[in-house]
């Protein structure tokens, strides 16, 4: 019977563990890559809309060159606060649905009126230069990192953040259940209780700081490159951040455990203390 007991105990331990991770890191994806505000604030730190502002400028440069048009065209077709205003309707598109599509005709406008001021266009070039203004809006739309497939991430995330809703429900109540049942089992020794669940935070700890820290070893985070530097950039810098929050979780869960077990000794401790005295 005590071999069955001890089972069902390890059993019990284990299933709070995996509960304990599981809502843990839940909790640390809800509040980065899935919580707006986050990723809003995370771009202002990396100074994301201003570097891509600068590289949408960069590339329309690109495109002179091969056209073989003055540098003057450029002046004044795009702006930050566009960029950045773009940039917050793209995400608005993905976390919450939105269906707001980018504009490129303040651009496009005036862009062709400086052309127009250059006195160059006529009807030999003026299919090229279409094509040519063309090429720029995309250009744009392609460096801001607008996509057809907004509408699908938002669905993909629409499907996680209810996921996890659900999933957050079961786990609580998993671990809710889970204690009572470890508290029953040691309602004869009830200071066990502090033993057990130091022990399934003591593992749940452990588990979450080594494998953070092979994640750390066998990943080069900070050299990560998505599309281009300035994204890349933000990713790195949330990867980083979601990489110390589960630290800092596992490093809490670590301490409680601690303290639930030196509880736990001491109180065995005193208990042996006392029953000594008593048989003195």
């Amino acid at each position: 019977m005590k071999i069955i007991a001890k089972i069902i105990k390890f059993i019990l331990i284990t299933i709070l563990v995996i509960c304990i991770i599981a809502i843990g890191m839940s909790k640390i994806v809800s509040s980065t890559i899935l919580d707006k505000t986050y990723t809003m604030q995370k771009l202002e730190e990396t100074n994301f809309y201003s570097e891509t502002y600068e590289l949408v400028k960069s590339n329309f440069e690109n495109y002179i060159y091969q056209s073989g048009l003055e540098e003057t065209v450029l002046e004044d077709i795009c702006t930050e606060e566009k960029v950045k205003n773009d940039i917050e309707q793209i995400i608005s598109n993905i976390y919450d649905g939105t269906d707001i599509k980018i504009d490129t005709t303040e651009i496009s406008d005036k862009l062709n009126a400086n052309i127009d001021e250059l006195n160059i266009k006529n009807s030999r070039n003026e299919k090229a230069i279409e094509q040519f203004v063309k090429h720029i809006t995309d250009e744009y739309t392609n460096t801001i990192l607008h996509t057809k497939y907004e509408d699908e991430i938002n669905n993909a995330y629409g499907k996680i953040t209810n996921l996890i809703e659900k999933a957050n429900t079961v786990i609580i109540i998993a671990i809710i259940a889970d204690v009572i049942i470890i508290i029953l089992s040691n309602i004869k020794k009830v200071s066990r209780n502090l033993q057990d669940l130091g022990i399934a935070l003591l593992g749940s700890s452990s588990f979450v700081l080594i494998a953070n820290n092979i994640v750390q070893t066998k990943v080069n985070i900070a050299g990560i490159k998505i599309f281009n530097d300035s994204f890349s950039e933000v990713v790195v810098t949330i990867l980083q951040n979601i990489v110390e929050k589960i630290n800092t979780f596992g490093m809490i869960t670590l301490v409680v455990a601690i303290i639930l077990i030196v509880i736990y000794i001491i109180t065995i401790l005193l208990q042996k203390t006392k029953e000594e005295t008593t048989e003195k």
